[in-house]
Parts: C-alpha cells; sequence; structure tokens
C-alpha cells in the first residue's frame, strides 16, 4: 500500500485496512449508500468531513451509520454526539462557520465479533512539508443492496505542494494542506497518511484534475464530548488527550492541553520553518509574540518578581470577591450552598505559591509591556466564618473540614486548586509592574479522600508560623 508511485486504484482487498477505516452511510428501506469515509481513532471514537455528515442528514437520513468492514461481517455504529470547532464569519456575524472536521462518538450497533479485535489508526500532529507524499483512503461512492456489498476501497497518493497552517478562509476554517493527488466521491473523510502510517489529516475537497486538499487532525484535540465506552462515558465529557492518557487512543509526539483547552505541540524545525513562511503576515503579530532570546532574558531577569506579584495579587483579587462570587468558587469544593448561607466573613491564605508560569503574550508600547501569562495557585486555603446559629450542616458533608468553634462561630477551611490566566503590565523605565487583572479561572475538583482534620490543623499551624 505505501508504494512510491503517485496515483488513485483500488486496494487488493476490502480488508487490507483493517477496520479502523469507515464507510459513512445513509440508510434507506432496503439498501444502504455510503456517501463517504472515515477513521476510528479510538474505541467509539472516529473522525470524517463534517460535510459528509451534512450531505447525509440534507437527503433525509435520521442520522448517518458508520460501517466497518471485518472478513465475513461488518460492525455498525451509530452517532451518539457529533462536534467541530466553529469561528463566526467575517461577513456575517449572526453566522458561524464550521470546520470540515467533525469529532464522533458512536455506540456499537452490531454483534461485536469478540475474536476480531477493534483496529484504531494511531495520529500524529504534524505540519507536512512540501514535497511529502502523503496517503489517502477511502470508499467509493456506492450502494448495500439486500445484505450484498458492492464497495470498492480505494487509496491514493500525491505530493504536499502547499500547506495552510490558519486555514483556507471560510471555506476551510482548520489548518489543511493542499496535495496534487486524485480522490473520488466517496473518498472525502477518509484517513491521509504519512509514510510511517500515522494519520495527519483527513480527505475534504478535491476539484477535477487535481489538487485535493485535507484538513489536518490539529483542532480535533480541542474537542469535548460524551465517551460510550464505559471507560470514557464514567468522566461524562471527553477528548481525545483524555482518551489517550487512558490508554485509548494513540498520538505520536509531545501533545498537551491546558485548562482552557489550549493544545500544544511540538514540531520539527523544518516543520516551524514552514510555518512561519506559509503563516499570512495578516495572521502574525510581531510585537505580540516575543523572540525565545527576548523571551528568556526577560524571564530569567524578571520571572521571580513577576511570579511573586502574581501570587500576591491573585489572593489579594480572591479576597475582594462579592459573596456571591466566593459561592461560586467553593462550588467545585462540593460545599454544599447551604452551609455558606449567612457567613459572617471569610479570608484566603496562599498554601502551595505559583507554579508553571508561562508567558503567553507581550505587547510592546514606547516604555510599557503588557503581558498576558498562565499558572497554576498549587493551594489557597478558604477560611469561612459562620455564626452557630445560621450554620447548616456538618463535618462529615463535603470535601472540606469542619475545624473548630470560636466564641459561637464555626470555622470551616477548604482547600482549593486553580488554573490562571492574567493580564500584567510592566514598567520598561522603572522596572515596576502594576496593573494586575485576572482574565479567566479553571478550578480543579478535589478528591474524595480529604484531610484528616488533626492533619490539616498540624499543616495550618506551621504555615502560620
Amino acid at each position: 500500500m505505501f508504494a512510491a508511485e503517485d496515483g488513485i486504484g483500488p486496494l487488493a482487498s476490502l480488508y487490507d485496512a483493517g477496520d479502523a477505516l469507515v464507510a459513512v452511510a445513509k440508510m434507506e428501506e432496503r439498501e444502504i449508500t455510503i456517501l463517504g469515509s472515515g477513521v476510528m481513532v479510538g474505541p467509539g471514537l472516529l473522525l470524517t468531513a463534517t460535510h459528509v455528515i451534512e450531505e447525509c442528514m440534507a437527503v433525509g437520513a435520521i442520522s448517518p451509520v458508520f460501517l466497518t468492514f471485518l472478513p465475513g461481517a461488518a460492525r455498525a455504529w451509530l452517532p451518539q454526539e457529533i462536534v467541530a470547532s466553529s469561528v463566526v464569519s467575517k461577513f456575517d456575524e449572526t453566522r458561524d462557520v464550521i470546520s470540515d472536521l467533525s469529532l464522533i462518538s458512536c455506540t456499537l450497533n452490531s454483534a461485536a465479533y469478540e475474536t476480531s479485535p477493534l483496529m484504531l489508526a494511531p495520529m500524529q500532529i504534524a505540519l507536512p512539508l512540501v514535497g511529502q507524499r502523503l496517503w489517502a483512503l477511502g470508499f467509493r461512492h456506492q450502494r448495500i443492496e439486500d445484505g450484498t456489498a458492492l464497495v470498492s476501497l480505494m487509496v491514493s497518493l500525491g505530493l504536499v505542494t502547499a500547506v495552510f497552517p490558519c486555514g483556507r478562509g471560510e471555506r476551510m476554517i482548520s489548518p489543511c494542506c493542499e496535495v496534487e493527488m486524485d480522490v473520488l466521491g466517496g473518498m472525502s473523510g477518509g484517513p491521509v497518511l504519512n509514510s510511517d502510517g500515522l494519520l495527519v489529516g483527513i480527505v475534504s475537497s478535491s476539484f477535477d484534475g487535481r489538487p485535493s486538499y485535507i484538513t489536518l487532525i490539529w483542532d480535533a484535540f480541542q474537542l469535548n464530548l460524551k465517551g460510550t465506552v464505559p471507560k470514557l462515558a464514567r468522566h461524562g465529557k471527553t477528548s481525545l488527550l483524555h482518551a489517550r492518557a487512558m490508554g485509548l487512543v494513540k498520538v505520536k509526539g509531545q501533545v498537551s492541553r491546558n485548562p482552557w483547552g489550549d493544545v500544544k505541540f511540538v514540531l520539527s524545525d523544518a516543520e516551524l520553518r514552514l510555518l512561519a513562511r506559509s503563516t499570512p503576515l495578516s495572521a502574525r503579530d510581531r510585537k505580540a509574540w516575543p523572540e525565545e532570546n527576548e523571551l528568556k532574558a526577560f524571564v530569567g531577569k524578571w520571572g521571580a518578581h513577576m511570579e511573586a506579584i502574581a501570587g500576591e495579587s491573585t489572593i489579594a483579587a480572591l479576597e475582594k470577591l462579592s459573596s456571591r462570587e466566593m459561592r461560586k468558587f467553593l462550588r467545585s469544593t462540593n460545599v454544599p450552598w447551604r452551609c455558606l448561607r449567612g457567613f459572617a466573613s471569610f479570608s484566603v491564605l496562599d498554601f502551595g505559591g505559583i507554579q508553571d508560569l508561562e508567558i503567553i503574550r507581550m505587547e510592546h508600547t514606547v516604555d510599557q509591556i503588557s503581558i498576558e501569562l498562565s499558572y497554576e495557585l498549587a493551594g489557597f486555603l478558604w477560611t469561612i466564618r459562620i455564626p452557630q446559629s445560621k450554620y447548616q450542616g456538618s463535618e462529615s458533608i463535603g470535601g472540606f473540614v469542619f475545624l473548630e468553634m470560636q466564641d459561637d462561630i464555626v470555622v470551616i477551611e477548604v482547600m482549593q486548586k486553580g488554573y490562571f490566566k492574567a493580564r500584567i503590565e510592566f514598567d520598561q523605565t522603572t522596572g515596576q509592574f502594576s496593573n494586575f487583572s485576572i482574565l479567566s479561572v479553571a478550578l480543579e475538583r478535589p478528591r474524595s479522600q480529604r484531610m484528616p482534620s488533626v492533619i490539616c490543623q498540624e499543616l495550618i499551624a506551621q504555615l502560620r508560623g
């Protein structure tokens, strides 16, 4: 299959690509029509082209059905949730433009065929280099009538001729590339592989006489949806990186995701150079993104001071919260709302310090630098004081510790861990930081085990000297 000659043709067998290759079909009374292709990347998790799903829905089908073929059998899957990234149209603020890459969770709707293990496609977030050869797989636009499969599995290969890391306008909003290859009707949504056999994209569109356009899989790692297999379903919403952490999805390379859903991954030097050359000037803001040497010098000189300011300012901002905002924070700790009614006062103490501070963005003016940063506050301790007459709770409720009574005041101490995005100004003339403001917060829910009261009291006593 991984030949060096460019062109298009059928595979020798329907099963050469394994049942990771998905046929996207619409069901009618006596037949199934294959409209496109897809690829299974995790148990009950597949990628395909959004326009294929839209085509299925447009022709009156209740929902698409996904088929994977085994020797002498087939698996059928039904969608549970379909998600795709989107942006607001530049031409019409009331309209969203949807990416052509959809992530779908689906449930098995046929025999499991346990003797045939589910095959999954390993992935790689990559920027294909110009001149690199890619392989596309997919089905012909055909029918399955009375149980007879009139199905052809095609493979096409060709060279990358251009890349578009910022997409191609509103026609293709996701990162994509142009490949000198032919694709046929029905191959849309099918997997596109590199020479290592790793999934890097899906077939999106083609013009008569070439070229074809491939949507890269980058955006899929930002999406959340409900998993269907028990290991994922028990966690509610899941993502590809969450599934990878559980050993259900394979991704090559360093890929991570912060609490706000931003995906960070490592590209090779050649990919980074191509990224820089291929990013339109309109998408770059050189004043907002410091050079690596500039960033290292700034962090080396001012990083510790900025970290201290961020920690002190975050605690000060938390202590200025209104009672309603404070209650919203504490909801993530499972403290019942009724326990916080009628509180007299509260305070916040930095228990773990700032960790993993990262500069996201720097904007320069004549004398000022506006810095956007993210960081983790490893532990901050809320002390809430409630008159005994108004307290409605017990020591065993929720994830907090009931510590003591102080003159008919119930004292509750609650530990939280949070991730923050903030902005701070730096005066280059005076070397002073100012105008600190928190932009967004993500809170980590506590584990079910709670710290014993005696140990907690000892730690707090040590911290307070």
